[in-house]
């Protein structure tokens, strides 16, 4: 069946395309599997609360744009009558009545990881027109001069019993002549019930919600998510203006959240790992939750991060999208923030997507066992990825990674091939924290131990150089890691004797440019210097075209086809370097998706190329 949504509709709406309901929550009560929503242009100021989900593949609830249009669910209400009180700070209230049971500036932003700068944030936030302003430490704060220029925008709000104060300073305008929002609602589409699975959102908008910090250790909320369900299908929306996450698929609500905050006695770590063995023993199988697919959204300007996951993004595919300005604005802090963050991603690709201008890329912590990173591109970001605490196998590929920070691992078990790294690299061991890993393909545990470092491998990618003696450019930041099993002495063990052993590294067939140093024990490393490597971006019609003279260097740049056969397994977890499906990799595609036919060349892009467009 087919559901019709419209604000032309009169109030008490059948569903039908003749007489559409006026909400989309009252089609999510009586969408079932099989149906369809369609959903016609205009701004939705509503929580949607899918009631039902689907059955499978073939029987899904859809939620989608009529043709042609763009609607927009909404966390937000819009506030008028404002009254100057002095200078540029203006006054208004609202009744309390608007929040229901959930009012945002009650609510302080709180959880595991989190760091607020020295200052209470609540999830709340206010706007104008469309643009988020600063909170405020206090009142009397915002009747001083700003700290900063960009921060000039600011807002705080007092909490009465009937009424929720709001002062703001709008950088010297009148607030009566703009479009003056508030959010006050913690999601957009965001199920009450876990296992509401097989639901496809498509075409649609969704922002200005309230949301709460998702740390890996408690419920994960944010602006839409399947809430602990399998094979979701998020595409085709533009996500924005999350105070803290744009999309989750994470954790769901338990008893024990935020328990480290709690009671820090154990520490974060065993807190975690407690968390995964007590969710494994319930429900944490690929029969209950995980294959979504999250593609070609835009996702941006949300205070943590824009995809967020853990344990439920396990086999997922998250492709195609375009993700910036994340965590860009220095509100507070944590060690949960990136463009994408994902706990225990086994088995999840990523592909194709396109990150830039936030603090941090891309960061893959604890078990991204099976993970694949492949044909995605990073520029201007504080850090474009960070791979933590995993024992692989992790298969990073044909991807561009341009910031000046390109690759940090404390991890092992990753193999590095085809890729364009223009920043530093830093490898890092972790004996601290005993980390687990899984029985392949699977969410079963199949041990714990310590990141001794090392058991990566990089074939076939580029480095470039910033023509400093003692710069961290290129792979000579892992000399120190053993080359062979004898060399540390690991013949017949591994080297939990000796804290300063490591596992073996293997790097073949890289290409050095401008000063980037290879590994003494490389094979084969193809160092040119006598050569000034380009690479440029430029933006022309809202697209970012990279430029790059790398590639009149093919000849020497000539490498071997990899394969699974070449990348053997991870140590630890015994997995291969292999698909999902347990068949076999072969990297025999560049980044843009060309066949490498004939003579296999290092760097993502095939030979010749001088120009391609990333967004």
């Amino acid at each position: 069946m087919i559901y019709y949504v419209s604000q032309k509709s009169e109030s008490y709406g059948s569903g039908t395309k003749e007489c559409p309901f006026r909400t989309i929550g009252e089609a999510a009560k009586a969408a079932e599997a099989g149906d369809t929503v369609m959903i016609d242009d205009g701004i939705y100021r509503e929580w949607v609360i899918p009631n039902s989900g689907g059955l499978g593949n073939h029987q899904r609830i859809t939620y989608t744009n009529v043709p042609g249009t763009n609607p927009v669910i909404s966390g937000a209400e819009i506030i008028d009558n404002w009254i100057n009180v002095e200078n540029n700070v203006w006054r208004t209230c609202v009744s309390n009545e608007i929040f229901g049971d959930y009012n945002p500036y009650t609510d302080e932003i709180y959880g595991d990881w989190y760091d607020g700068l020295g200052q209470v944030h609540h999830t709340g936030e206010v706007y104008a027109d469309g643009e988020a302003l600063y909170e405020s430490a206090s009142l009397e704060a915002l009747f001083q001069p700003a700290s900063c220029e960009e921060k000039t925008l600011r807002w705080f709000s007092r909490v009465q019993d009937e009424v929720t104060e709001f002062y703001a300073d709008f950088g010297g305008r009148n607030p009566n002549e703009l479009c003056t929002e508030i959010s006050a609602r913690p999601f957009c589409f965001f199920p009450k019930k876990t296992g509401l699975n097989y639901i496809t959102v498509s075409g649609l908008t969704l922002c200005q919600a309230a949301t709460q910090w998702a740390p890996p250790t408690a419920f994960q909320p944010a602006i839409i998510g399947p809430n602990w369900s399998k094979g979701w299908i998020i595409e085709n929306c533009r996500i924005h203006h999350s105070k803290c996450c744009g999309v989750s698929l994470g954790k769901k609500a338990d008893i024990k959240d935020n328990s480290w905050s709690k009671d820090p006695s154990k520490g974060g770590a065993q807190t975690y790992t407690e968390m995964i063995f007590a969710t494994l023993n319930e429900d944490w199988n690929r029969d209950k939750v995980g294959g979504h697919i999250v593609r070609n959204n835009e996702i941006y300007e949300c205070g943590q991060t824009a995809i967020v996951g853990c344990m439920g993004a396990v086999f997922s595919d998250i492709e195609g999208n375009h993700i910036h300005h994340i965590n860009c604005r220095g509100e507070f802090g944590g060690a949960e923030m990136a463009g994408i963050k994902l706990h225990a991603a086994i088995d999840v690709v990523l592909e194709k997507n396109c990150i830039h201008n936030c603090s941090l890329g891309l960061w893959l912590d604890w078990e991204a066992q099976g993970a694949a990173v492949r044909r995605n591109a990073f520029f201007e970001n504080g850090q474009d990825f960070y791979i933590e605490v995993c024992h692989g196998p992790c298969t990073v590929e044909n991807n561009i990674f341009l910031s000046r920070k390109s690759f940090f691992a404390a991890s092992q078990g990753t193999a590095c091939v085809h890729n364009l790294f223009a920043g530093e690299m830093a490898p890092y061991r972790d004996v601290n924290r005993f980390t687990l890993y899984h029985l392949p393909h699977s969410t079963m545990v199949g041990g714990v131990m310590f990141i001794y470092g090392g058991d990566d491998q990089f074939y076939n990618n580029i480095f470039i150089g910033d023509n400093v003696e003692n710069s961290s450019r290129g792979t000579a930041s892992y000399e120190g890691y053993a080359s062979t099993a004898s060399e540390k002495g690991m013949e017949n063990d591994t080297p939990m004797a000796d804290i300063d052993k490591t596992l073996p590294v293997k790097m073949e067939n890289n290409v050095y440019f401008n000063g980037a140093k290879s590994w003494t024990h490389e094979k084969n490393p193809h160092v040119i210097s006598d050569f000034k490597a380009e690479v440029s971006l430029k933006w022309e019609d809202g697209h970012c075209l990279l430029e790059t003279n790398l590639y009149e260097q093919e000849d020497h740049m000539q490498a071997k086809l990899i394969t699974t056969e070449i990348l053997g397994k991870a140590f630890e977890s015994g997995q291969s370097f292999e698909n999902r499906d347990g068949s076999a990799i072969v990297i025999d595609r560049d980044f843009t998706g060309a066949s490498r036919k004939g003579r296999t060349t290092a760097g993502p892009l095939d030979k010749g190329c001088s120009r391609i467009v990333l967004i």
